[in-house]
């Protein structure tokens, strides 16, 4: 599970922090601390997930395979 924070902040609501949680069976994002799941779609084989900055992450799988993920 990793965070990313300082999301948004152009809509009038401010930044906020974004949860993204990758297993073998799939990804997923929280925008409210895990009270809601959106899956990401066709993301499977993952198992870990890291950010440098809101625009800039990377889900870690199998075979060597790496996604890049952005706010």
């Amino acid at each position: 599970m990793a965070y990313a924070q300082g999301i948004g902040g152009g809509d009038g609501y401010g930044s906020r922090t974004v949860v993204v949680t990758a297993n073998a069976g799939g990804a997923a994002w929280t925008p409210d601390e895990g009270m809601t799941w959106y899956p990401l779609p066709d993301v499977t084989g993952y198992w870990a997930v890291a950010f440098a900055s809101p625009k800039a992450g990377w889900l870690v799988g199998t075979g060597g395979r790496i996604l890049r993920l952005s706010f």
